[in-house]
Formats: C-alpha cells, structure tokens, sequence
C-alpha cells in the first residue's frame, strides 16, 4: 500500500501546485490591466523647430519602471531608439537634437516624453512609446509627428503676348512647403488652372514647390479686371488680388454729339474714343449708306472727324473703326439734325433774354450767368445770319453788360 499512498500525496501536491500557478497568472493578469501609457496621439512642429511627444505612465499601484523606450523607423530604413535605463542613464542615436524629459538617473520616470529639436522632415512618423515595469510588464502606444514647413507664397500677374490665343496671365507658386501647397483659384473671369509639382530648394531632403498658372482667353478679359486667387498651403490660407492688364481688341464709342446740331451750325466734331491694349494703330471714318459726307475732314489714321458746316447731309449714321494688333472694333452715333428755330427761342425775345441776363450776371451766380452767356452768343451768331442775309438786326450798337464784373463781364457787339 505504501506505493499508492505516495502516488496519492504526489497527484495532490501537483494540483496544489496548479492552483498557485492559476492563482498568480490572475494576479498578473489584474495588476497588468490596472496600468496605462498614455499619450497624445498627434503632434507636430515646423521644420526647424522644436516639438514634445508626449507619453506618461498611468497606475494606481506601486510599480518599479525598468525602462522607458521611444522608437520608429526613418524612411530609409534605419532604426530610431532612444532608451533610458534608470540605472545607466539615455541612449541614444541622435543625442544632439533628441533628448528625454527626465533628465536625471533615478529621477521618477512616470513622464518618459521625449523632446526633438532642429526638426527635420524625415523626424515625421509614427513613435512607438514603449514603458518596461516590474512585475507587471511592458506598455507602449503610439506618437504621430507630423513636420510642416512654412511654404514661401508669391504671385505675379504675367505680360501676355497680343495674340488671341489661351495663353498663361498670371502664377501662383507655393515654394518648400512640407506638405506640398495646395493652390486654388477663383476669378470673375472664366479660366483655367493646372498644378506643377517640382523640386525646390536644396534642404535635405528637397521640399516640393506648387506651382499653377491661371489660363484664359485674352477676349474674355475686359480691360483691366481684378482676378482674386487663394492659396491654401500646409495648415494656412492665403489669400491675395491680383490686377490682370491683358491685351485685348479695341472698344469703340463715339462722343461729340449731344442731339443739339442744326443746320447752319459750324465747327463741330467727333471723336473716336477707343479703349484696346495694345493702343489702337490705325483709325477709319465713315457712314452707315456709304462714305462721308463733303462737309467732313479727317486726318489720316486720325481719332477727330471735323465738319465744318453742318447740312441736311449729316443726318446721317456715322461709324468709327479702331484697329489695333488683336483686332479691330468699330462704334456709331445717330446724327438727327434740326432747323434752328428748333434749337434757338424766338427773336422777339431777344431784348428780354439779354435784360435777364443782366440781372443774373451782376449777383455772383456762376452757372446762371455761363448758362447766359451761351444763349447770348447763340443770338449773336443768329443776328450776323440776318445780316449776311440783308435783314436788319435787332439791335445794333454796343451793349456792355456788368463792366466791373471782372474776370465775369460780357460784351455784346453787333455792327449794323
């Protein structure tokens, strides 16, 4: 018997065993659950800067950290580690520019954060924070450090060639940014952008530059418009106006006649006013029916048509063409001549105006008295027609209205 009795204590001592072992896994397991790293899961800095990746340990219990470790791979390949080992103090591999919070030995290693400065665009990535603790294990969570690089921003409105083709009017470059800017535009013009992507200055490793030319027709482009672009570049936005001078075809309208011409009327004209870059090089006068009339004078290439004597044949359409390298343009006015009883009171009242305008030229009223004035040479140029035709004037001696009126005073001569 005494064989089976030791099997017995044997098979009891293993299951006693067993037990303890369950026991201590559970309390393991338990203590191991009551810890934490914790993290701030984004961080980032601009090149050249500086940065923290924050990461602490969090635990009710008294636990014994063995060590703290932060790493991650670099885009070629090679490891980043950076180790602190109470006892024997960081290590390492780029001890210049990274460095722990915890700077002395022995000091309480709760807070394993760890700071980088002179920020490179290859220092972003993902961080593995890693704590060792006794007896419960190792924790770790995860960093993202996102680098920016603040992106030299410019843009220049460009000369276009006077051609009537698509052609590029203005750029925006976004220079060295980290990541690349991001160009967008918008415009009371209809047109059309791209976006280049192309290496830019010579940090290592080269940043990209974001180039976009803004495209349109030059005839869409009135004169000088204001053409506003936006650029969003890393975490900015910047926003600038831009003036666009483009060429374009000459527009034409047609001044000098204001509904006031009669027959008989002298020495009058119209001008071309035409608005085209480049300037318009060449200018062409005629009527809707056909030429011009005699009684019309133009210099050649000439803006200013002169008539001399306006006649029933000036009632007419009369059309000006500008002509510059893009193109040409041409505008035109509707001339409706009137007799001059039309345009002129009658002449028995011609005593009368001219007492009015006495009284009005004496007080100080400016714009009265010019508005006289005019009415007063209207009669006179009325009463020389009635002497050219043998009839006698209305009045024929000197009448000097307001002589001390100064700059202001009028005379009114007509000969007999």
């Amino acid at each position: 018997m005494a064989p089976l009795a030791g099997a017995s204590r044997s098979r009891v001592w293993s299951a006693g065993l067993l037990r303890l072992l369950l026991l201590s896994c559970f309390t393991l397991q338990k203590a191991g659950g009551e810890i934490a790293v914790q993290v701030l899961s984004n961080s980032t800095g601009f090149l050249g800067g500086s940065t923290v990746l924050h990461c602490s340990l969090a635990s009710k219990d008294n636990v014994t950290i063995t060590q703290l470790t932060w790493m991650k791979r670099d885009p070629d390949g090679s490891p980043f580690r950076a180790c602190l080992p109470p006892q024997e103090g960081p290590s390492i591999s780029d001890p210049e520019r990274v460095k722990f919070l915890v700077a002395k030995v022995y000091e309480d290693l709760r807070n394993a954060s760890l700071a980088i400065s002179n920020l490179r665009v290859e220092d972003e990535g993902i961080y593995e924070c890693q704590i060792a603790t006794f007896p419960t294990g190792s924790k770790s969570a995860n960093v993202w450090l996102k680098v920016f690089a603040r992106p030299k921003n410019t843009a220049e409105a460009l000369e276009p060639s006077p051609t009537l083709m698509p052609q590029d009017v203005a750029k925006c470059i976004s220079a060295d940014g980290h990541p690349p800017g991001r160009i967008t535009w918008s415009s009371n013009v209809n047109g059309s952008y791209r976006e280049m992507k192309e290496t830019g200055s010579s940090r290592a490793p080269p940043q990209l530059s974001a180039t976009s030319p803004w495209c349109l027709l030059a005839r869409q482009m009135a004169r000088t418009s204001p053409a506003q672009w936006n650029m969003k570049a890393s975490r900015s936005r910047t926003s600038r106006p831009l003036i666009l001078s483009l060429p374009y075809p000459p527009e034409v309208s047609i001044s000098g006649y204001e509904g006031n011409w009669y027959i008989g009327l002298t020495n009058v004209n119209l001008t071309c006013e035409a608005r085209s870059k480049p300037p318009p090089t060449n200018y062409s006068w005629s009527t809707a029916t056909g030429p011009l009339p005699n009684s019309t004078h133009f210099q050649e290439n000439g803006s200013h048509l002169l008539i001399s004597t306006v006649d029933d044949l000036n009632n007419t359409i009369f059309v000006c063409k500008a002509i510059n390298a893009l193109g040409s343009g041409q505008g035109q006015v509707t001339i409706l001549v009137k007799e001059a009883s039309e345009i002129l009171p009658p002449k028995t009242k011609l005593r009368h105006w001219l007492h009015h305008c006495h009284r009005l030229l004496c007080p100080d009223h400016r714009s009265s008295s010019r508005h006289c004035i005019l009415e007063i040479q209207a009669w006179l140029w009325s009463a020389v027609q009635d002497l050219r035709q043998g009839e006698r004037p209305l009045f024929s001696s000197e009448w000097r209205l307001c002589p001390k009126r100064g700059d202001e005073q009028l005379e009114v001569m007509v000969l007999g």
